[in-house]
């Protein structure tokens, strides 16, 4: 896997390694664990979550910063966690007395050291037999999103990973993060804040949850799915002719048209306008030759209605009730895990397109007239851009459609292509999915807030993968 984009940082195993002689929090060899347990009468409960990537450093609906935090992807296996924080009376049953600065038998327990905690830990594992771990910062703000944890007056908790602060840029996925490996200070959380402690300050409202790792770790498929290194094609059957492919989740359709391969010239050619001369970008040059085979692709970009039906809801500032028009603010990872969930629902293997067929498909393949623009040279014809649409996205395919009936190709929304960015070759080529290494990823298009020359047929953008912008979308590839 590309190394730039996978930086699993070490196990902040040896947590404790300065106050303690053995390590409380070492992971078990084998998974161990239940969904309810009872010590000395007390009962808890704990709530397995899947493996999963999401963007940690930012509300699920990408609304609120993590004040602290920065965005970033991250991906984990699959753990259960304890569905409210450790309590009073377990923390009592386990320990034998109780150090909270408000006594109540129901309520977190609190003023408990990182130390404490690890003692805590100890006991728990030989009273039931099992391993529990304190969850790393990733494994908590995760949990936080899926039990709906309310931001307001949360309780602190202490975390697993000692404190780094992530600066202002962090590139690429982390697998399983857990800070850096040695530090005095730790993460201490509340679903909309991160900051440092040392670990021997005890601390009212500061307390913590139990975590235990299961057998539910990140497929290779997956990863190698996020890594972007390679995908897998799904056969277009010839008998099925190029009739377009309609699909439905819940209660929304959409349609899939059929692309028939061949070789075309890739990059800007002059036989591709009229339209005013400019500077024709390097990065479009020089024009080489490129084999494809067939493909199907989306009619229009994924709309807001579709990423609800397979996501539950909707990125900030996405509304449910604007359900036609091209779903914003997504990153290239963000279209991955909408893709993993699309193809569990359909049994389908939808992906994101090459630029190459991005480019060919956008040219009307077969059928290309070699217009400047996705089905003319006439920009207010076929453009949703800065000149019609004042920096706003609008419903699909309320412009005319290119050769092949794929509307939207050029302009609304900026488009996610598969590729990692790279420069051309003169190298004639087969199938190709883009440079081997990088951050950057290809987007083609255009936008709502684009001039027009930006939503030409050859124009491409390099961006970071985990960027979002309102303008960012995607269009589905099989």
């Amino acid at each position: 896997m590309n190394k730039s984009v996978f930086s699993t940082f070490a196990l902040a195993a040896v947590l404790l390694a300065a106050s303690c002689n053995s390590d409380p929090f070492r992971r078990p060899e084998k998974p161990d664990y239940q969904l309810k347990y009872e010590v000395a009468g007390v009962s808890f409960e704990m709530t397995q979550l899947p493996h999963t990537h999401y963007t940690m450093g930012v509300s699920p609906d990408m609304r609120r910063k993590v004040t602290g935090g920065l965005a970033h992807e991250v991906a984990l296996d699959g753990f259960v966690v304890s569905t409210q924080p450790v309590s009073q009376e377990l923390w009592t049953a386990v320990m034998g007395s109780n150090p909270a600065s408000v006594q109540n038998p129901a309520a977190p327990v609190d003023r408990v050291t990182m130390k404490d905690v690890a003692k805590f830990v100890t006991k728990l594992n030989k009273l039931t037999g099992k391993v529990f771990l304190l969850p790393t910062e990733a494994q908590l703000e995760y949990a936080y999103n899926v039990l709906g944890t309310p931001a307001k007056n949360a309780l602190e908790e202490w975390c697993l990973d000692p404190y780094v602060d992530f600066g202002d840029e962090t590139n690429g996925l982390t697998v399983n993060p857990a800070g850096p490996a040695k530090g005095d200070l730790r993460v201490i959380r509340t679903p909309g804040s991160r900051d440092p402690l040392d670990y021997r300050t005890k601390k009212g409202n500061l307390g913590f949850r139990l975590v235990q790792p299961t057998e539910d770790v990140l497929p290779e498929a997956y990863l190698a799915a996020l890594d972007g290194a390679s995908f897998e094609r799904e056969t277009v059957d010839p008998a099925a002719g190029y009739t377009p492919e309609v699909f439905k989740v819940g209660n929304v359709s959409f349609k899939m048209v059929r692309v028939k391969g061949g070789t075309f010239k890739m990059g800007f050619t002059d036989s591709d306008a009229p339209y005013p001369k400019f500077s024709v970008p390097e990065d479009e040059m020089p024009v080489h030759d490129v084999t494809l085979d067939d493909f199907a692709i989306g009619e229009t970009e994924v709309t807001v209605e579709l990423w609800n039906a397979v996501m539950g809801s909707v990125p900030y500032p996405n509304e449910v009730t604007e359900g036609r028009k091209p779903v914003g603010n997504v990153s290239w990872f963000m279209c991955q895990t909408f893709i993993e969930k699309l193809n569990a629902l359909t049994g389908r293997k939808f992906r994101l397109p090459t630029e190459a067929e991005w480019e060919f498909a956008a040219r009307g393949g077969l059928l290309s007239r070699h217009y400047g623009f996705s089905g003319s040279n006439d920009m207010y014809s076929v453009l949703v851009f800065l000149d019609n649409a004042n920096m706003k996205l609008k419903d699909v395919a309320t412009k005319r459609p290119n050769e092949l009936g794929l509307y939207d190709m050029c302009g609304n929304a900026w488009e996610w292509c598969f590729d990692r960015y790279g420069k051309y070759s003169e190298a004639a080529q087969t199938n190709p999915v883009g440079a081997a290494e990088g951050d950057n990823r290809v987007q083609r298009g255009g936008s709502c807030a684009s001039r027009w020359d930006a939503c030409r047929i050859s124009n491409r953008q390099a961006i970071p993968a985990q960027n979002v912008k309102g303008s960012f979308g995607f269009r589905l590839c099989m």
